[in-house]
């Protein structure tokens, strides 16, 4: 190991929740934090909630500092600052009781609010600005803002359901949308500024599905919509779209694009850049700038998940169905660092000093072989550890700051000379094209003016799609003359 970094390893099994060392190699150097492995975890540096149905436990890591119970918990939300906390409770089969509770007291601030009907895809239906100076919440097709329980406005937004709320600023936008439905048959995303004034408004042409993503610093805004159909029945994963919103302009613009789905969108933490997977696999993995600029194409390769480390690091993945692949790229110099393969991988997390990270297969994704595997980010295994049933694996968040540094060469090992095989057909172009798509080449610098109009045409040979033919024109027959 480069450095000996005492990072701490929250593993949630069918025994309970317990606190590891990440080096630990047995049951016995874990310390058990609650013997209900069936709750849910929200991990800080100091504290660790975790809860259930029934109860709201609050954890110091050493021992239990607070227990809430209710009557039927449907979920909870820690906001950004982690000075309040969100919960929604069920009292009974007709209503719903949203509850906020300063953090971590978990004493109620008297802000309570009563619903009849409550959408899980919403959540959290209760939102705070930066700082939680502001919170917003959708009732009656109209938009309520608060500041300390002061009322502030209040903004029609028609049918819109769903908002998000910019980060990290004094004086938020607030972007609202509505998705198409049975019951919905238009879509509109409407953005309203601190003073209740709607800034700008659009008609989303077909869109069941949509997600806002904001840059962390809050200043770059993208929005990834989708459609489950594909009217040119060229997908069956439907239609994607991914749109950026010029702030200057305040117009919507569409990204450049491969041909195809979009996999996965993923802002930097220094929010300089993102990078997009999109088109059919092999997917194209492009990074932009905050200006939506494609600056770097990292290959094609079957890839659909982005991971970003601490801002130099970061991991671009073949997860879910695909082979389980983990090539992680140094972000400053743009070359890659390592190559890795984990097969059947349920979750991947970086270690707070992006030198490390866990990879496991879990409960309910893999019933058998559970286990989790800890690697350094040259793709070395340190660890692995099997268990009956895991549910979960997640570092303990650090309050440290790491400094960033740049990948340090790895070791270099005499390796024996291999020995002579013959390999049939070693030389030929299609082989060496497979070759050169497995070493993960095709790495390039972009053009300002990409646009990826169109899929490489660069095919193994044997492997061209036919050419067309020309259909045969009947000429007419000439009229016999009488």
């Amino acid at each position: 190991m480069e450095q000996n970094i005492p990072h701490q390893l929250v593993i949630r099994n069918k025994n309970g929740v317990y606190l590891s060392n990440m080096l630990a190699k047995s049951d016995e150097e874990m310390q058990l934090i609650n013997q209900d492995g069936n709750a849910q975890l929200i991990l800080m540096e100091n504290h660790i909630v975790m809860f259930n149905k029934q109860s709201i436990k609050l954890h110091d890591y050493k021992q239990q500092a607070k227990e809430l119970e209710f009557t039927n918990l449907q979920n909870i939300h820690l906001t950004e600052s982690k000075q309040n906390l969100i919960v929604m409770d069920k009292l009974d089969q007709q209503q719903y009781q949203l509850q906020i509770l300063k953090f971590p007291s978990l004493e109620s601030k008297g802000i309570n609010f009563n619903f009849k009907n409550f959408k899980r895809e919403a959540w959290p239906i209760l939102k705070f600005s930066f700082e939680d100076q502001y919170f917003f919440i959708i009732q009656n097709q109209k938009l309520h803002c608060y500041a300390d329980n002061q009322f502030v406005y209040q903004t029609d937004i028609g049918n819109c359901e769903y908002f998000s709320v910019q980060p990290n600023t004094q004086k938020p936008l607030v972007v609202c949308y509505s998705l198409m439905d049975f019951n919905i048959k238009e879509s509109y995303l409407k953005i309203v500024d601190i003073n209740g004034k709607i800034k700008y408004e659009k008609k989303l042409h077909q869109t069941s599905d949509l997600e806002v993503i904001w840059s962390p610093n809050g200043q770059s805004l993208l929005i990834n919509k989708g459609f489950h159909e594909d009217n040119t029945n060229k997908s069956y994963f439907g239609q994607n779209q991914v749109l950026f919103y010029d702030f200057p302009k305040n117009a919507l613009r569409e990204l450049p694009t491969y041909e195809g789905p979009i996999h996965h969108v993923q802002w930097s933490p220094s929010s300089k850049e993102f990078i997009l997977l999109s088109g059919f696999m092999p997917s194209g993995a492009v990074m932009y700038d905050n200006t939506c600029k494609p600056l770097f194409e990292f290959g094609k390769d079957h890839k659909n998940k982005i991971i970003w480390g601490n801002g130099r690091f970061v991991m671009i993945c073949g997860f879910g169905n695909l082979d389980g692949s983990i090539h992680i790229w140094d972000a400053k110099t743009l070359k890659q660092v390592s190559t890795n393969k984990y097969k059947s991988a349920s979750l991947c997390h970086w270690s707070p000093c992006s030198r490390y990270y866990v990879c496991a297969k879990v409960t309910p994704r893999m019933n058998v072989d559970n286990q989790y595997s800890l690697f350094d980010y040259h793709g070395k295994e340190i660890i692995n550890r099997k268990f009956l049933e895991l549910y979960d694996v997640q570092f303990r968040p650090s309050n440290i700051k790491f400094e960033e540094r740049p990948p340090t060469p790895p070791k270099q090992i005499q390796q024996e000379p291999p020995k002579k095989q013959f390999i049939a057909f070693a030389d030929n172009p299609l082989a060496q094209q497979m070759r050169a798509m497995k070493a993960g080449e095709g790495a390039r610098v972009l053009q300002v003016d990409e646009t990826f109009g169109k899929q490489s045409n660069n095919f193994p040979p044997g492997y061209e799609p036919p050419k067309e033919k020309k259909k045969r024109v009947r000429k007419p027959k000439q009229q016999q003359q009488q």
